[in-house]
Order: structure tokens, then sequence, then C-alpha cells
């Protein structure tokens, strides 16, 4: 995505249109999880399990109602012109991610299914992209363009599992959203105010599910949301990188929490022989759930985390991009270490 479309809307005033837009994602999703509340009990129950942190069976799948209204706020950004169909394209290709996690939730899919179909959302976005620019990794590191594709085709992927395994207590996955969207929404502004946007209209539509998922919570937002959330937000850093408005590296700092935990404790995990795809309770935010007993708790104690160590860090790599892998190594180490301290990856006890 070599075109300044994005940046031709960096003077755009916010209209009464885009506030429709955001105003729509938000009402949406608020009414569809309500309904997903009653039908869910019957269709897409989460029935506990030993490693649960919840005890009482819920519905899953209003991580639906997030797509669903954040699809209808796009779709009135683009009718409108505010939002490129250029972007809208790159930003569509989270949708089979979406779909994928909603037939997972009803019947769990093989990872031989999931993985290609996921692989192939991926490359289509990189191919709408088009070549990777130059030099991806602030200069630090030279390589030829397809495997800077490849590794970023993996990454995403690695995002959006990522983030479905952060998703294993109430409001965590959803604040994390909520945080990264106004953070980035925040710095876009005036740089691209079509991706800003864009950026609310997620923010809106997580905001509508979370008032169903604060605890006790009522409604899961299930593999449909989780998948769909740390793909789209992927690629909106790929997106905001291609462009020259927002490095990459921004974006991988503001989700530092949940990179950091969730790479040290699968690494800790094949380490000990385990397999990464065998359920289990070990990451960080599960052991301070257990720990402190609260979710609540947890999620304001990596909301602080965000806004006092990522946020800081993130604000840098934009100022001084040339030094983003410098900031992000430098910010996600030590929350390697304090994950670990934590007991992230090591056995749950009994």
């Amino acid at each position: 995505m070599q075109d300044t479309s994005g940046q031709d809307l960096a003077g755009h005033l916010i209209t009464g249109t885009d506030i429709l837009a955001l105003l729509t994602g938000l009402l949406a999703a608020w009414c569809l999880c309500s309904l997903l509340v009653v039908v869910g009990r019957r269709h897409l129950l989460d029935v506990p399990v030993a490693r649960s942190a919840h005890q009482q069976a819920v519905p899953r799948g209003g991580g639906a109602a997030i797509v669903t209204g954040l699809a209808l706020a796009i779709a009135i950004l683009l009718f409108s012109g505010t939002l490129t169909l250029q972007y809208t394209l790159v930003l569509a290709c989270a949708l089979p991610v979406a779909m994928v996690g909603f037939i997972d939730d009803f019947k769990a899919l093989p990872v031989r299914i999931r993985l290609p179909l996921h692989l192939i959302s991926a490359a289509s976005a990189l191919w709408l992209l088009g070549p990777v620019p130059e030099p991806f990794f602030s200069g630090w590191l030279v390589m030829p363009n397809w495997l800077q594709a490849l590794i970023l085709m993996l990454a995403l992927v690695w995002l959006l599992n990522l983030y479905n395994f952060m998703d294993g207590i109430d409001t965590l996955a959803a604040a994390q959203c909520l945080f990264v969207c106004a953070a980035a929404g925040l710095m876009l502004w005036r740089l691209d105010d079509s991706l800003m946007l864009v950026c609310a209209a997620l923010f809106a539509a997580t905001l509508g599910f979370l008032y169903w998922n604060v605890p006790p919570a009522r409604l899961f937002m299930g593999d449909v949301g989780s998948t769909f959330l740390g793909f789209f937000l992927g690629l909106l850093g790929l997106i905001t990188h291609f462009n020259g408005v927002l490095s990459v590296w921004v974006w991988v700092l503001l989700m530092a929490t949940f990179i950091a935990d969730t790479t040290l404790t699968l690494l800790r995990r094949l380490l000990a022989g385990h397999s990464i795809t065998e359920g289990h309770s070990t990451h960080a935010y599960q052991h301070l759930s257990r720990r402190w007993g609260s979710h609540l708790r947890v999620t304001a104690a990596y909301m602080m985390v965000n806004v006092l160590w990522s946020l800081p860090l993130a604000w840098l790599a934009l100022t001084r991009p040339e030094y983003g892998v410098l900031f992000a190594i430098s910010g996600i180490v030590p929350l390697m270490i304090v994950a670990a301290l934590l007991g992230a990856g090591n056995r749950e006890r009994q």
C-alpha cells in the first residue's frame, strides 16, 4: 500500500455521519449482545472445566456483536467517503478469521483447518497492502522483501492466537482493545483521521460488549471475538506502517503486556515438553486471578502497566521511529521478566 489515500484525509473534520457510525457500532453491539445472552443459553454455553476461571456456564460468542457493530460502522464510513475502499478491503480480511472463530465456538475445529484459513487471511491482507516498505526493522536488519512478508504473515497469525490465549478472564481482552484503540486513535489524530475513526469505531463496538462482560459476566467474547480483535489490530498496525503514518512498533508496544505474557508462557511450556495446543491456565494473568480472587483487579493491573509503561514507550517510538525496534525490546523484555516472577508457564498448583 504505497499510496497516500489515507493521508489525504488527515485534515478531515468529524461530521455528523462519523458520529452516526460510532453510535451505530456501539448500539448494534450492545443490542446484539443482549440477544446473544438469551439465545446463547441454549446453543452457545461455555461450560466450566477444571482450568476455567468461571464457576457457572455462561453464553459465549459475544465477539460476533463486536464484529457486527464494527462492520456496520465501517460501512457507514466507507459510503460517506471518510474511509477508502483500499483500507476497507484490507480490514475485511479479518472477517474470515471471525467466521472461523464463530464456527469454532459452536464446534471445536482442529488446528489443521483453522491454521490454513488464518494464513490465507493474513496472506490476502499482505497482498492487498503491497510490497513491504523499507526499512521495516528500523534499518537494524535488512532482509529480502519476501522474507519480511512471510514474517509479517506469521506475526498476524501469532497475534490472533495470542489474543485468544489472553481471553481467559472477564474484561481483560475487551479492556486491552479499548486501551489500544484509545492510544492509537489519539496518536492518529490529524495524521490519518480515517483510521482514527476506525479505532474509535472498534472502541465503540467493544464498549457495547464490555457492558455484558463485567463480572459476573453474562456473556463471553468467544473465539469469534478474541481472534478477530487480535487480527484486526494487527491489520491496523500494518496499514499505518505501510503508509508511513505510525510505525508498527508503536502497536507492538501498545500490545506489550499481552505479547510478553503469552510469549513467555508458551516458551516455558515448550521447554517443559508441553503441547502449545493443550489447554492450560498458566499465564501470568491467570496466576494473578487465582491469587487475588478478582478478575477486575487483574484487568486494572494490566491497564495500569499499559498506561504507565507501554504508552510512554509507544509515544517514544512514535516520535523516534528509527529506534522502534529498540524501544519494543526495551518494553517487552522487562514485562517478560515480571511474568516469569509471577509464574507464567509454570504448572498450576493443585
